[in-house]
């Protein structure tokens, strides 16, 4: 775990000028800061007041969790080190994300995502939460898988980030610490996580359900002013009703040939926000599915263009072919109304009007 002067870290914020502030919230803010090497970082302080311990308590928890992990996968925040301010709390500094979060992008941007992209972000964040329940030293639970707590960097890779309330699964007698209480966050939460024993995997399986359907629908996971508020409610009664077509973001096009992809990656959605625990499926195997999914994505995007620029020279080639009849066509139906006076070789008046003078029925 790298310890970082605090001294370093005020040069680095302009001793948090509001300026640097880049998002702030009821646990805290976050601070744009640059190092004395040059590395870009962002810095997160907890804020005070009534719940100022309890917010203490979740950024060194946060702290303890990010340095613990080996060889975490990239779609994880990297860890930068920590500082500990004059008032011995503990600050924590991370790479600095430059393009906001998933929630942001989903919700707020100008331009929506177009679907390869979704695909691979819903992958990358699928992997990052594996890691988690599988891979690291200890398996633990996010706690709060949802879309404001997904960054995304320069290149729009997604990366996992907010372990506050990250916690170890398990019975009582496989750890001395007592099980904590339920948390998260409304429209994400697991339903089924209503007392401290029942923590495990399938809550984050559930969680990630509902970011998966932000991606797919651009709603909310909670918004009062739709009926029904949830959409989680929202996406399983349009299902119910054969309406699954519906469900897409319709801001974007969606090409006949990556629907199946895309349907696909609605029923990974569906199957993480099961009522019931056992019916979820585990990460590793939404893994797997979305895996799948963006393979395919790839592929028939490329199809797509490939599909698009056969048809492009197919229609240049028909045109030509037009072109070439209609003149064609034009050139034979002025020579068949060319007057016989007027041949190259003069034609023969006499004979002609001869024939005239007899008619054609003498």
């Amino acid at each position: 775990m790298k310890e970082l002067s605090y001294e370093e870290i005020e040069a680095a914020t302009q001793n948090f000028d509001p300026s640097q502030l880049i998002g702030k919230g009821s646990h805290g803010s976050v601070y744009r800061g640059t190092l004395g090497d040059g590395r870009i970082v962002a810095v997160k302080k907890p804020s005070g007041g009534v719940q100022s311990l309890q917010n203490h308590a979740k950024l060194n928890n946060e702290i303890d969790v990010l340095a613990s992990l080996r060889d975490p996968p990239i779609s994880i925040v990297e860890f930068v080190g920590f500082t500990r301010a004059p008032a011995s709390c503990r600050l924590l500094v991370m790479e600095f994300l430059p393009n906001g979060s998933l929630h942001a992008l989903i919700h707020s941007a100008p331009t929506p995502p177009e679907w390869r992209l979704r695909g691979a972000i819903a992958l990358q964040i699928a992997r990052a939460v594996l890691y988690l329940h599988e891979a690291s030293p200890a398996s633990v639970v996010h706690r709060d898988v949802k879309s404001a707590n997904v960054l995304l960097d320069g290149k729009w890779n997604a990366k996992l980030c907010d372990f506050g309330l990250t916690a170890r699964p398990g019975n009582d007698d496989e750890r001395s610490e007592t099980p904590p209480p339920p948390a998260g966050t409304i429209g994400y939460m697991d339903p089924c996580y209503t007392e401290p024993g029942k923590l495990g995997p399938e809550n984050d399986v559930f969680s990630f359900g509902v970011v998966l359907l932000e991606l797919l629908s651009s709603r909310k996971a909670i918004d009062v002013e739709r009926d029904p508020s949830s959409v989680v409610a929202w996406v399983l009664g349009m299902a119910a009703a054969n309406r699954s077509g519906g469900i897409c973001d319709e801001r974007v096009a969606l090409p006949e040939y990556m629907r199946r992809a895309v349907g696909r990656m609605l029923r990974v959605a569906v199957k993480c926000v099961s009522e019931k625990a056992e019916r979820r499926p585990a990460m590793r195997e939404v893994v797997g599915e979305l895996e799948a999914v963006v393979e395919g994505l790839a592929v028939w995007a490329a199809w797509g263009c490939v599909r698009s620029k056969v048809s492009e020279r197919v229609q240049e080639c028909v045109r030509a072919w037009r072109r070439c009849a209609e003149k064609r066509v034009g050139a034979a139906a002025t020579a068949r109304i060319v007057c016989g006076d007027h041949l190259v070789d003069g034609g023969d008046h006499d004979s002609r009007e001869d024939d005239r003078e007899r008619g054609p029925c003498t």
